[in-house]
């Protein structure tokens, strides 16, 4: 098997790798004096290479399918009741003072946090990631159909969270409108700017528009492989010094796990009816994890931050096996 070769198969595993290994280099007395530098520095390098990722992959798009498929209303009813069913369950849920409920089964004796409930609940309300279309178009799947549900599912996220989460988290302070109108400028800027500038190119500059459709190829995908290097450094800050135990992490970072699989279990098997199995599954499946640590940081449990950091771990791995057998296929 050629480097190439192995490069291309790998990739994200490679670039999980180096994200904690970044992650630990980072801590070490030698590279102490650039980190202030690298931390202020990424929060605009992150979106410009978002930006540009997806402004490749949307200049392949046609624009004439960019419009909602049925199925697609089966994953929001999904996303919606799954977050409104653990909701209903936490207001249900006497909790003691620090945030836990003792259940008696058979005689045994659990104890279940708020904050883990709340941690799940940020995993099944978040919308589709928006590189989900990158990957999507990688392991033979419709770009286009990823792409709409994205937005879908953003707004959906937007409507969503100012409506359950003060339910949950009476403290939050934000009216609904606030929080709707502060959710949605973290996400569409991201989808929509770089949409709306492929669709341009392509209506008033096409020789432009060409020109990018012909050398983007693969370098869409390599440019996620970058932002994951720096996204999983960010998990590992959050899972090394978060204010959760050891046996609470261990219950959440595998609780996210089942969850992430079933969430792409279901995405195929819906798409699976409607003939669009792999763009479905990475609808329900790949999740926009950013805005979801955001979300639980800003309004929820601090523990509950974990939650999305190792579904982004999850999601990877899942991707990374998919990406793989699609190249042996």
């Amino acid at each position: 098997m050629s480097f190439t070769r192995i490069i291309k198969d790998w990739t994200l595993p490679i670039s999980m790798a180096l994200g904690v290994i970044g992650y630990f280099a980072f801590r070490l007395p030698l590279l102490q004096p650039v980190k202030p530098a690298v931390i202020s520095i990424i929060p605009y390098f992150l979106p410009m290479l978002i930006f540009a990722m997806l402004f490749m992959t949307y200049c392949k798009i046609d624009p004439k399918e960019l419009k909602p498929r049925p199925y697609q209303l089966l994953l929001v009813l999904f996303q919606i009741l799954a977050t409104s069913a653990i909701a209903a369950g936490i207001l249900q849920t006497s909790w003691d003072s620090a945030g836990y409920h003792e259940m008696h089964i058979f005689g045994l004796t659990i104890s279940h946090s708020k904050a883990f409930w709340e941690a799940m609940m940020a995993c099944t309300i978040a919308p589709m990631a928006a590189v989900g279309a990158v990957v999507t178009a990688k392991i033979g799947g419709n770009p286009t159909t990823a792409t709409t549900y994205t937005v879908i599912s953003s707004m959906v996220t937007a409507v969503a969270v100012p409506i359950i989460y003060p339910l949950v988290e009476p403290g939050i302070g934000m009216t609904f409108f606030e929080l709707f109108w502060t959710i949605l400028t973290r996400v569409f800027p991201t989808i929509v700017f770089p949409l709306l500038i492929a669709l341009f190119l392509r209506a008033f500059v096409p020789t432009w528009h060409e020109y990018f459709v012909r050398t983007a190829k693969d370098k869409s995908f390599y440019l996620w492989a970058i932002c994951t290097v720096v996204n999983v450094a960010q998990i590992m800050k959050i899972i090394m010094t978060g204010p959760a135990s050891g046996i609470m992490e261990i219950a959440i970072v595998i609780a996210a796990g089942v969850l992430c699989g079933i969430q792409f279990a279901i995405g195929k098997s819906v798409g699976h009816v409607f003939g669009d199995k792999i763009s479905a599954g990475q609808s329900l499946g790949q999740k926009n994890t950013v805005l979801s640590i955001w979300i639980a940081m800003s309004f929820l449990a601090p523990e509950s931050a974990l939650a999305p950091g190792a579904y982004l771990l999850w999601q990877n791995m899942i991707n990374s096996w998919q990406i793989w057998k699609h190249g042996r296929a």
